[in-house]
């Protein structure tokens, strides 16, 4: 073999060296990055209307990642950027049947059926984002008991934050829905629970 060869197949062989030990790094990261998304708690039973009427229970969260929030149609501060976020997430993760959105009112006696059905048609463009509303007393309980998020003073006091939760119906994160770097780490986190085993 001439050293014209000799370097070729040592070139090779380094190439091929460096590329599977990437590969055995970045198997390494993504567990080890699933597994620092830990669990904060199951989320509890619930019943609630979306805006078609449809009655949404907490049965609706297995099998698929879900991303919830706690808004207002008549919010003019947080709560249109909180949907414009959301509606950027539904965008990016369109082609996944995996997962879905959840926006509760805090604000159910002026949060129709109808006001939440056009209220959908502005942010939505899929049947995967669900427009939900109930007694104003089991929304309290769900925000504060269910997802550990503050509800105080509704309809503005509500949490701004959003809730990812996995396909087992466990709570794995809050994301600052106002914050464009939330918004980033909770599409980030999603690919690593839409890649878990």
């Amino acid at each position: 073999m001439n050293s014209l060869n000799k370097k070729l197949v040592l070139a090779f062989l380094l190439i091929l060296m460096f590329g599977s030990f990437g590969f055995f790094v970045i198997d390494r990261a993504s567990k080890s990055r699933i597994n620092n998304i830990g669990i904060i708690g199951q989320v509890s039973p619930f019943s609630l209307t979306n805006f078609d009427g449809s009655i949404i229970n907490e049965k609706q969260l297995n099998d698929k990642i879900s991303i919830i929030s706690f808004i207002f149609t008549q919010c003019d501060g947080a709560c249109p950027i909180m949907s414009d976020n959301m509606s950027v997430l539904q965008e990016r993760f369109s082609s996944s049947e995996d997962i879905q959105f959840f926006s509760i009112t805090t604000d159910p006696e002026f949060d129709t059926l109808n006001v939440l059905s056009d209220f959908s048609s502005k942010y939505s463009n899929k049947d995967n984002w669900f427009f939900l509303r109930g007694d104003i007393a089991d929304i309290v309980n769900l925000s504060e008991k269910g997802f550990f998020l503050s509800a105080a003073l509704l309809p503005v006091g509500h949490s701004t934050r959003f809730v990812l939760v996995d396909k087992n119906s466990n709570i794995r994160k809050y994301y600052e829905g106002t914050v464009e770097s939330n918004i980033y780490e909770l599409q980030s986190d999603i690919v690593t629970l839409l890649n878990q085993e």
